[in-house]
């Protein structure tokens, strides 16, 4: 099932919420400095990234969901 229209357009604004998270994360990285707070930021945006991948998915598996139950009614 492919992506289209306004679809691709929550998709994309998804990944882009998750990407400003870090920016935002304010007193998470208090105290920390250097690499550490380069590792913290990294792993934080990487947490927010599988956790949007992991939305946009259910997303996309449920309207597949919906598209098939449509089908089989249809039969």
């Amino acid at each position: 099932m492919a992506i289209t229209g306004t679809s691709s357009s929550h998709v994309e604004a998804a990944f882009n919420s998750s990407n400003k998270g870090v920016d935002s994360a304010g007193d998470l990285f208090k105290g920390l400095s250097g690499d550490d707070l380069t590792r913290a930021k990294a792993q934080y945006a990487l947490q927010k990234q599988q956790e949007t991948v992991a939305f946009v998915s259910n997303v996309m598996k449920k309207l597949n969901e919906i598209a098939m139950s449509v089908i089989n009614n249809l039969r």
